[in-house]
């Protein structure tokens, strides 16, 4: 029996399925939890036991995988508006990094006055911890959106399975604008690696930007990505906030134990948001789906 979703429920794919790269996708995925007749989950499924189908029709399935843990990139502007003063990120950053479950990988930027590596990938959190002490205020601001391109770069280059996350921790400080080609690529490579992003904005301070354009693009990212979205006036929420964001990335983490993620060739000729079937043909087993795997 197919159990099946709407691809509405992938806010990224509808709102930008109107874009030439979008439709131009060769390969979809989507992300299963099965379990057997006694409740435990399956930990040997094989691409054969899956069939998918779009509207009815059937897909060709490439790859069946272990989805993987999530893969967690921090990206902190410690710029001005961010840093002064600096002890309410750094609370909320050790808050956060200790509220994280075993298994999660992640890594640790900064991002002014240009992006650059404080702790590379590690599930160590005392690495991670230890690292926040690293980050200095800087007189310059965050690069908003080198930083965001180069992170999307890194897991488009990394080849092991994961479910990919971005915390992006800005602010309205900086460029007035995006060079025309970061917007697009950046987009283009979040619907293809199914990164989510979540992102936190503190406003006000000096050098600050009077178009918005960070804020909008981040409110336009999280939207499009399943991420979510937090307006900052003051760097004291920083420290209560951040840790709300990594219960939130927990919770993912511990509800994404024991997935798979199925590959496969969508329909040539497809409807934008069609009906997505999964059946799984081992006897007794309970499947539950996701496009997102979070």
């Amino acid at each position: 029996m197919y159990r099946t979703l709407r691809y509405i429920a992938l806010t990224v794919v509808v709102l930008l399925a109107g874009a030439p790269w979008a439709a131009a996708q060769k390969t979809k995925q989507i992300f299963l939890r099965v379990a057997g007749a006694n409740g435990a989950p399956v930990t040997d499924l094989k691409a054969t036991e899956v069939k998918v189908v779009e509207d009815d029709v059937p897909c060709k399935v490439l790859k069946v995988e272990p989805a993987g843990p999530i893969k967690l990139q921090v990206l902190v502007d410690n710029g001005e508006i961010n840093t002064n003063p600096i002890t309410y990120l750094r609370d909320g950053l050790q808050k956060f990094f200790e509220k994280l479950p075993e298994g999660v990988e992640a890594s640790l930027y900064a991002t002014a006055p240009q992006g650059r590596a404080i702790v590379k990938n590690t599930s160590d959190k005392k690495k991670l911890i230890d690292g926040i002490g690293l980050i200095a205020p800087d007189r310059g601001v965050g690069a908003f959106f080198e930083s965001l391109l180069d992170a999307v770069d890194r897991v488009e280059h990394d080849k092991a399975p994961g479910l990919p996350t971005i915390v992006v921790i800005g602010t309205n400080a900086g460029a007035e604008k995006t060079a025309d080609r970061d917007s697009p690529e950046i987009q283009q490579k979040v619907v293809k690696d199914g990164i989510r992003i979540d992102v936190v904005i503190t406003t006000g301070g000096v050098n600050t930007s009077t178009t918005g354009t960070q804020r909008e693009f981040g409110v336009s990212m999280a939207k499009q990505s399943g991420g979510d979205f937090e307006d900052v006036r003051t760097t004291a929420r920083l420290a209560t906030l951040l840790p709300e964001i990594a219960e939130r990335i927990a919770q993912s983490a511990i509800l994404g134990q024991n997935q798979y993620r199925v590959i496969y060739e969508p329909q040539a000729k497809r409807n934008s948001t069609p009906n997505v079937g999964v059946d799984v043909t081992r006897d007794a087993t309970t499947v539950k789906i996701s496009f997102d795997g979070r």
